[in-house]
């Protein structure tokens, strides 16, 4: 149906329950893709590659989330060893030739090796750049100075070395968004600042209903923090909620809402 961001929600719900099953971070992976939100991507199909070494599916969503991240040479080294494994994977062979053109584009030599071209585009959330707090949004992808994203043991995906630094005058400075996902047309502002509210001040409400998500811009962080603590997982109007802190300060990813009293799914198809 589409609905990508309900689908990350429902996938990572199911790995709680079952981490081992490769299936299922193959299938948030392609998700999160389609929503570009490909470092996330990459991080579960190296998962699932992990849980099971040599899964051609797998390897197809490493190259798409690589290709998403404009880490061409090494999508085009992903796919060529995903069609050594499997001549007839079509559509590898399709996205091979398409990173393959992108690399031309680029002017990088297949020659080159891919770990000099390894470099990640670093994103401040959309819209901080220009626009006023109630826009900010959308994700980070940061990395350390040798350009490769640094892992904090225990810590599960990659983190940042450090946080993005913006002027002191900048608008987005004094506020902190709390992203909120799985908003259906069921739930509106009024709603959404009546169980957000109590945490403390909010400078503004902004509802994306074609994405089925808002911001909710507190005016401190350790209120955003608290409504994300007690709010991960809370229901309205019979949606669970999924939260994630986006300001610069929050450099460790959202941890996983908790699985509370749902039942153990039946088998994968």
């Amino acid at each position: 149906m589409g609905q990508h961001t309900e689908a990350v929600w429902a996938f990572t719900v199911a790995l709680e329950l079952n981490p081992q099953e490769h299936r299922l971070l193959g299938n948030r992976s392609y998700c999160l893709e389609k929503l570009g939100r490909y470092k996330e991507a990459l991080e579960d199909a190296e998962a699932a590659l992990a849980l099971r070494p040599g899964w051609p599916k797998g390897s197809f969503r490493k190259g798409k989330a690589l290709k998403g991240l404009q880490r061409y040479a090494e999508a085009v080294h992903t796919f060529e060893e995903l069609l050594r494994q499997d001549g007839a994977y079509t559509e590898a062979a399709t996205q091979l030739k398409a990173c393959q053109a992108l690399l031309q584009q680029c002017g990088s030599p297949s020659s080159v090796p891919f770990l000099l071209k390894a470099k990640e585009p670093l994103c401040l959330p959309a819209g901080w750049t220009t626009r006023s707090c109630q826009d900010a949004g959308g994700t980070r992808v940061k990395k350390s100075s040798a350009g490769t994203p640094k892992r904090d043991p225990g810590q599960g995906p990659a983190v940042a070395s450090g946080h993005p630094t913006l002027p002191p005058s900048h608008p987005a400075r004094d506020c902190f968004p709390l992203w909120v996902g799985n908003v259906t047309s069921h739930i509106n502002e009024k709603m959404l600042r009546g169980a957000f509210g109590r945490f403390g001040e909010i400078r503004s409400v902004r509802l994306l209903p074609g994405r089925h998500c808002a911001f909710i811009n507190f005016s401190g962080k350790a209120e955003a923090e608290e409504a994300f603590r007690a709010m991960q997982g809370a229901t309205v109007e019979g949606s669970k909620l999924l939260l994630q802190l986006k300001h610069p300060v929050h450099a460790t990813p959202a941890p996983a809402p908790r699985a509370k009293g749902r039942a153990t799914p039946g088998g994968l198809s």
